[in-house]
C-alpha cells in the first residue's frame, strides 16, 4: 500500500511557526526543509496507523518501514502475509534486519520532556560527601487520579549493582544550555524540588527500560511539550515541541531526541524494534542514529509532534560531545554510531504496555472548530454538533454539554472531523452549549462556548430502517430506506463520497438507491444525513458488507471439448487469493503428469478483473473438472466464492487403435495464485499434484 501523499507545501505555514533555531536543527541533522520534516512525520504516522489496523485484525506484525510513500510490513508467517497483501502494503515474512555491530551500547544515564534532573545515589561518607546521578525527563503525564508524573528511563531509578530503587528526592537541574562536559550542575545540587521515584514502576532489563517520577514540587506545572534546546545547544525552553499523541516506530522515519547532556539532535530510525544489550541488561527498543550521550537517558524522542519513546542507550563510549558522532546509515553498522530508544507503543515490550495502568501521556489537544451550529443559530430540537479538531484522530473524543447539564459525546474520526448528535428533544427557546475535545482522561482542549435557539418546529427524527448495522448483501447498490422530516434532504455517503440524495416525502418516508457501486468485500460504515433548515441529523449504519463478485470461469465452457493446450480464464475481484483445482482421469504411463506436477508457468492479468492460466504442458486426452475458488483472507465471509466446469480434452487415438486406457487413476493438481500481488505480467505458478487413487 501507499500512505497518503503529504505535500511539503501543505506544511509551509506550520513550519513557519517553528522557532528559527529548531528549523535550523532540522536542516542541519536531517538535510531536509522543516516543512518536509513535518510532512514526513505525518507519513510515518499514517504507516504506523496502517500497522495498528492489521494488529487489531490479529496479524502478527513484526515491524513497519517506509520508503517515500511505499509501506512495507514485516509479518511472522505466510498466513499473516495474505492479510497484508490484501491491504495493498508490501509484505515480507520475517523480521526486519537487526542492528549488527561489535560496538557496546552504554546506558545514556549518568517540566517538560528533555529537562535534566539529579538525585543522590549513596549515603554520605564521613566527610559528608555523596554520589550523584542525573538523567533527563521523557514525557509529562498523569497518574490514575490526574496527578502529574513523568516517564523516564528505568535504569535511571535503580542501582546498577543491586537493582534497588533509589529513594532520595529528585531535583530539577536549572540550565541555560546542554551540559556537555560541564560539572557545574553538581556544584548547584540540590536544585529546585521536583519529585520522587514511584516505587514499583522502574524496570530495567528483560526487554524494558522505563520508570515513573511523581512531580510533587509546588513550583511545577508539567505541560505536553518537549524541550527544544534552541534546536541544538540553546536554552531548554527555546523552541519547545508540542506533543500531539503517541506514534509507533517506523523504519525510515525521521526522529529527534531531547536530553540534558547533548540537547536536541535528529536522525533516522533504522530498526523499529530489536533486543539489544544495554550495559548488562537487555532492552527491546528502536534503533536510530541521532547522537545520544551520557545523561541524556530518559529524555524524549519524537517524530514531528508525536511521542515515540525515551532515550535508553548509545555507543557514546563516554564521549561528551557530538562532533565525533559517526551516524550509522544501515543495520550493518561496522564502527558507526547508533542509539537505542525504549518505545512508548511499538511491539509488546513498550512503556504503555508496561506502565499504562499507572501513567497516561499528556497530550496537547487543539480547540474544536465548530461548523454547525454557529453561535446564535436557530436549530431544530435535536441539533447535531459537527466540526473538526486539528491533529486529532480516533484516539480523541468530543463532548457537548447543553445548558450545563445534558452531556453528549462522540469520537473524532481519523481525519479530525466529529459529529455529535443531541439525542433528546430540546424545548423551544435559547440554549447554551460547551464543546470540548479530549485525549485520554486528563488532556483537554479549551472550551468552545456559545448559544443557539431551538425553534418551535419539531423536526422529525431521522431513521434508517434498511439496511441495518452488520447486514450483508450481494447487491452492490442496495436500497436505503427510512423516515424523517417531510421536505428534508437526505444524503447517503461512505467516507467523503456521496452515493445518493433524496427528499423526504409528505408521508415521512425516503428511499435512496446508490448511484454507484458501494465498497465490496470489506465491511464499511455508511452515513445518512438529514438537512432541514438549520437542523442536521446524522445516522451511521456500521459494518455493512457487500459480497465481492463471485469468481467465474469463461474458458473452457461447461461441457465443452477442447484441445490439450487449453488456456483457462475467467474473472475475479482484484484482492483475491485464487485456487485452481484440475481433476481428471489419466494414464499412469504418462510422464507429462509428473512434469506438470513439478511446475507450470501461468500468466495472470488483474487490471480489468480477469485471470488466465496457461499450463506449460498440454493436458492429456480425457475428462476433467476444473474448480476455481477465490477468497480474501482479511474478510473471508464477504469474499469466498467457487466456480466449477467439466470439460473433455479430445481423444482421437492412433492409427493402430492404441488409445490410452482409463486406468482409474485420479489426479488433482492444485494451483494457488495471489492475484493481489500482481500487476500486468507473468509469474511462475507452483503446482502440487495430489494422487487420489492407484493405477493398475
Amino acid at each position: 500500500m501507499s500512505v497518503p501523499t503529504f505535500a511539503a507545501d501543505d506544511f509551509i505555514e506550520l513550519a513557519a511557526q517553528l522557532p528559527a533555531t529548531l528549523r535550523e536543527a532540522i536542516e542541519r541533522d536531517l538535510g531536509v526543509a522543516p516543512e518536509q520534516y513535518l510532512a514526513n512525520a505525518e507519513r510515518a504516522r499514517a504507516a504506523s496507523d496502517a500497522a495498528t489496523v492489521l494488529r487489531d485484525r490479529g496479524v502478527d506484525v513484526l515491524g513497519t518501514s517506509i520508503d517515500g510513500n511505499d509501506v512495507t510490513i514485516n509479518v511472522a508467517s505466510e498466513a499473516d502475509a495474505a492479510a497484508v497483501e490484501a491491504s495493498g502494503a508490501n509484505v515480507v515474512v520475517g523480521p526486519l534486519a537487526s542492528m549488527s555491530t561489535e560496538r557496546e551500547v552504554q546506558p545514556a544515564a549518568d517540566h517538560k520532556g528533555g529537562y535534566g534532573y539529579a538525585y543522590q545515589v549513596s549515603e554520605p561518607d564521613e566527610t559528608g560527601a555523596f554520589d550523584l546521578s542525573r538523567c533527563s525527563v521523557g514525557f509529562s503525564g498523569y497518574d490514575s487520579d490526574g496527578n502529574s508524573r513523568f516517564l523516564t528511563a528505568g535504569h535511571c531509578g535503580v542501582s546498577e549493582e543491586t537493582g534497588d530503587l533509589f529513594t532520595y528526592p529528585v531535583h530539577h537541574i536549572d540550565l541555560d544550555g546542554p551540559i556537555w562536559d560541564s560539572e557545574d550542575w553538581a556544584a548547584d545540587f540540590p536544585g529546585p524540588d521536583l519529585g520522587e521515584f514511584v516505587p514499583g514502576s522502574f524496570y530495567f532489563g528483560e526487554g524494558h527500560d522505563g520508570g515513573l517520577v511523581d512531580v510533587t514540587g509546588a513550583d511545577w506545572t508539567p505541560v505536553p511539550q518537549v524541550a527544544g534546546w534552541g534546536g541544538g545547544s540553546g536554552a531548554p525552553d527555546d523552541a519547545s515541541v508540542t506533543v500531539r499523541g503517541p506514534i509507533d516506530a517506523v523504519a525510515g522515519a525521521q526522529a529527534c531526541k531531547s536530553g540534558a547532556t547533548s540537547g536536541w539532535t535528529c536522525g533516522e530510525i533504522l530498526v523499529p524494534a530489536q533486543e539489544t544489550p544495554v550495559g548488562d541488561q537487555s532492552v527491546v527498543g528502536f534503533v536510530f542514529n541521532a547522537c545520544m550521550l551520557g545523561g541524556d537517558s530518559g529524555g524524549s524522542v519524537v517524530v514531528g509532534n508525536y511521542a515515540l519513546g525515551v532515550n535508553s542507550g548509545s555507543t557514546h563510549d563516554g564521549r561528551l560531545e557530538c562532533d565525533s558522532w559517526n551516524p550509522a546509515q544501515s543495520p550493518n553498522t561496522g564502527d558507526a554510531d547508533f542509539s537505542i530508544g525504549y518505545s512508548l507503543s511499538t511491539g509488546s515490550a513498550n512503556a504503555l504496555n508496561l506502565l499504562g495502568d499507572q501513567w497516561e501521556l499528556a497530550v496537547a489537544v487543539n480547540t474544536p472548530a465548530l461548523s454547525t451550529p454557529q453561535d446564535g443559530a436557530e436549530t431544530g430540537p435535536r441539533p447535531t454538533f459537527a466540526g473538526t479538531v486539528e491533529a486529532a484522530r480516533s484516539t480523541h473524543k468530543v463532548r457537548v454539554v447543553v445548558d450545563g447539564e445534558h452531556t453528549y459525546e462522540g469520537r473524532v474520526s481519523d481525519d479530525g472531523t466529529f459529529s455529535v448528535a443531541v439525542t433528546d428533544a430540546l424545548a423551544p427557546g435559547e440554549h447554551t452549549y460547551e464543546v470540548i475535545a479530549s485525549y485520554g482522561n486528563f488532556s483537554r482542549s479549551e472550551v468552545v462556548e456559545g448559544a443557539f435557539t431551538s425553534t418551535e418546529v419539531q423536526v422529525e427524527q431521522l431513521t434508517v430502517t434498511s439496511p441495518t448495522s452488520g447486514q450483508t448483501t450481494d447487491n452492490p447498490r442496495p436500497g436505503f430506506t427510512g423516515t424523517g422530516q417531510p421536505g428534508a434532504t437526505v444524503t447517503l455517503k461512505v467516507g467523503d463520497k456521496v452515493f445518493g440524495e433524496a427528499t423526504v416525502g409528505d408521508d415521512g418516508s425516503w428511499a435512496i438507491t446508490p448511484t454507484d457501486d458501494m465498497p465490496r468485500g470489506v465491511p464499511f460504515p455508511a452515513t445518512v444525513t438529514q438537512s432541514y433548515d438549520n437542523d442536521t441529523q446524522v445516522v451511521r449504519v456500521e459494518d455493512l458488507g457487500i459480497t465481492a463478485p463471485p469468481v467465474t470461469i469463461d474458458e473452457p465452457e461447461d461441457g465443452s471439448t477442447v484441445a490439450g493446450d487449453v488456456v483457462f480464464s475467467g474473472t475475479v475481484f482484484p484482492s483475491a487469493t485464487l485456487t485452481l483445482s484440475i481433476e481428471g482421469t489419466v494414464a499412469e504411463s504418462s510422464e507429462r503428469v509428473q512434469t506438470a506436477a513439478d511446475e507450470w508457468a501461468g500468466e495472470l492479468v488483474s487490471e480489468d478483473g480477469t485471470w488466465t492460466f496457461t499450463p506449460a504442458e498440454p493436458l492429456e486426452d480425457g475428462e476433467y473438472t476444473l474448480t476455481v475458488s477465490a477468497v480474501d483472507e482479511v474478510e473471508p465471509e464477504l469474499t469466498t466464492s467457487e466456480a466449477s466446469v467439466s470439460f473433455t480434452v479430445g481423444a482421437e487415438g492412433d492409427d493402430d487403435g492404441d488409445s490410452l486406457p482409463d486406468t482409474g487413476s485420479s489426479n488433482t493438481w492444485m494451483i494457488v495464485v495471489g492475484v493481489a500481488l500482481l500487476a500486468l505480467g507473468g509469474v511462475a505458478i507452483a503446482i502440487r499434484a495430489r494422487r487420489n487413487g492407484t493405477t493398475a
